[in-house]
């Protein structure tokens, strides 16, 4: 397997959910689509994170050496990468913010100080809250 293929450069077609996986189409390969590819994330034992790219999202994805000639089936998605077209919102490196499409983030500016905004209800379960 060329290096060239062992990571690719390409745009999620479908997302599962339920199993954390994505279809990814590669532009550069007369648009071939992968099998399901796992999402990598920032846990998956004990501590969980979930967080799934949207469909057309651009995305780094590697694939294991397949001698067996299988084709793009056995890999994973790295992740997403800003660009031109999509360049990042926050300049500061301190910064740590998630946002989503509807208006809703959390916005983490280093120095302390949290926002967080929600287009619709915002709701906080615990057996204690204290807010002063």
């Amino acid at each position: 397997m060329d290096i060239r293929d062992i990571f690719r450069i390409g745009m999620v077609s479908a997302v599962n959910g339920a199993n954390c996986t994505a279809r990814v189409t590669f532009p550069d390969k007369e648009d071939m689509v992968s099998a399901e590819l796992p999402i990598v994330v920032v846990g998956s034992y004990q501590t969980k994170g979930y967080w799934v790219p949207e469909v057309g999202m651009q995305v780094l994805c590697c694939f294991m050496p397949n001698p067996s000639g299988t084709g793009m089936n056995t890999g994973f998605i790295l992740g997403g990468f800003y660009s031109d077209q999509h360049p990042p919102e926050e300049s500061d490196p301190n910064v740590r913010c998630i946002k989503v499409p509807d208006g809703s983030y959390i916005r983490f500016d280093g120095n302390g100080e949290v926002h967080i905004h929600a287009s619709g209800h915002l709701v906080l379960t615990a057996p204690r809250i204290d807010l002063n």
